[in-house]
């Protein structure tokens, strides 16, 4: 699971530096920082942390043990078998399937993805509306969404651009493609 707010202790620990150094940051303001209390220590949310680290070309493999959680949905258990296999090898990536809309729903409020593999064409729904309910939670509302689908005519893929999705891939695909653009889109 994701820790979602830092001390300076724990930012200090993380870049192996000093506490002071990273005092420094946040009293110049380079890095937001806030006190729940006038006495409390300060705290920094993994937002504003994570964005301090792409303005510093930081890595983020640098969060050690925060794995980046993405939900698989395909009606086709074989995809969802490929796909997590696949992700599974990959360092830092924590990995759960549906293979249902049904179950996509319940995943998406247990797991709490960061990014969703989605099927646009699933038996019980279409991953249009599916997408539409992780963009209306207010605490997914920034979850990353590739659609995939082999059964869409070619001339949709845009609109699912449009409509908010981060990519598209068209099935059949190469697991590489595939880790490509998750990559890609983790970066933005």
């Amino acid at each position: 699971m994701k820790k979602e707010v830092f001390t300076i202790p724990e930012i200090a620990k993380i870049f192996r530096l000093s506490r002071h150094t990273v005092f420094h940051w946040v009293k110049k303001g380079y890095l937001k920082a806030y006190r729940p209390a006038k006495s409390a220590d300060w705290k920094v949310t993994r937002k504003e942390l994570v964005k301090y680290m792409k303005e510093h070309g930081i890595p983020s493999e640098y969060l050690i043990g925060d794995k980046i959680k993405i939900l698989v949905v395909d009606d086709e258990i074989d995809i969802t078998t490929f796909i997590s296999k696949a992700l599974e090898k990959e360092r830092n990536l924590e990995i759960d399937v549906a293979n249902s809309g049904f179950m996509a729903g319940v995943k998406l409020t247990e797991f709490k993805p960061d990014m969703v593999i989605l099927d646009i064409v699933l038996g019980d729904m279409d991953g249009r509306e599916f997408f539409t309910q992780i963009k209306k939670n207010s605490e997914l509302g920034e979850t990353k969404v590739i659609g995939i689908s082999g059964k869409i005519d070619p001339s949709e893929e845009q609109s699912l651009l449009n409509q908010g999705f981060s990519a598209f891939i068209r099935k059949p695909f190469k697991i590489e493609e595939l880790k490509e653009t998750i990559f890609e889109m983790l970066e933005k």
